[in-house]
């Protein structure tokens, strides 16, 4: 590992792109190459984890319990959830203080925007020591068009713009795709065809400052249930922290 020290790793992607699947097979990856690893679930919502946590949110609140106390629908609950757990971010940043691991990983909200447009977020981030990332995790089947490449690709520098953490794109679910997907992933706006109208317009007027503000990163592609790829997102990791200048 480069350098010494703790890692925070932040989970981020839109619901279902496999945060959770990842955070398990990631971390499990890891200890496998002899790092200590700690996990931590900041989704009060979540049912089942395949991890055991060393810090959970749900000792702390649940939106299970919001709804059923509180009267709440699901997405209010969610809201009273992360006040709640914003009430007592200090709480859960004294707890992973105190981890003895190489890594902390981190299973944000699967509703990200619970994490990333609210202040749980950048709160969290803010009191987090040492170095941090967050690797944005995104499905294929939500890039069939280049403004959905360029709109995830901007929900990913909004992430480093709210979070003020540098991010790493990662497709996952690509042992579901052949050689002929998988190159078209890794360069995705060149594959696909040019979209006319309103939307075309946007996506070639943003495409020049998306591609100026990433600085020429590129997605690495991934398979939670086969590990494949892990080893690329480790050595990715180690160049964006490089790239920040954190090379503690």
């Amino acid at each position: 590992m480069w350098g010494s020290g703790l890692i925070t790793l932040l989970v981020m992607g839109p619901a279902g792109s496999g945060k959770t699947s990842f955070s398990h097979s990631f971390g499990k990856w890891l200890e496998g190459e002899n790092y200590s690893v700690c996990y931590v679930n900041l989704d009060p919502g979540a049912e089942l984890l395949p991890f055991i946590p060393s810090f959970d949110v749900r000792e702390i609140v649940t939106t299970r319990a919001m709804m059923e106390r509180g009267g709440l629908g699901p997405n209010g609950a969610l809201i009273k959830a992360a006040e709640i757990i914003e009430e007592n971010i200090g709480q859960i940043l004294r707890k992973i203080k105190s981890f003895k691991a190489d890594y902390v990983i981190v299973d944000t909200p699967g509703q990200m925007e619970i994490f990333l447009f609210r202040k749980l977020g950048s709160i969290f981030c803010d009191g987090i020591e040492g170095r941090k990332a967050c690797v944005f995790i995104m499905d294929p089947s939500s890039l069939p068009k280049k403004s959905d490449v360029i709109a995830l690709k901007l929900l990913n520098l909004v992430i480093e713009l709210r979070l003020g953490v540098p991010s790493l794109e990662l497709i996952n679910k690509i042992d579901l795709f052949g050689n002929r997907e998988r190159a078209a992933f890794l360069e995705p706006l060149k594959y696909r065809q040019p979209e006319e109208g309103l939307r075309g317009e946007l996506a070639s007027s943003i495409l020049e400052t998306v591609s100026k503000l990433e600085k020429k990163k590129r997605a690495v592609l991934i398979s939670a249930i086969t590990g494949e790829g892990f080893r690329v997102v480790l050595s990715s990791l180690g160049e964006l922290f490089c790239s920040c200048g954190d090379l503690t």
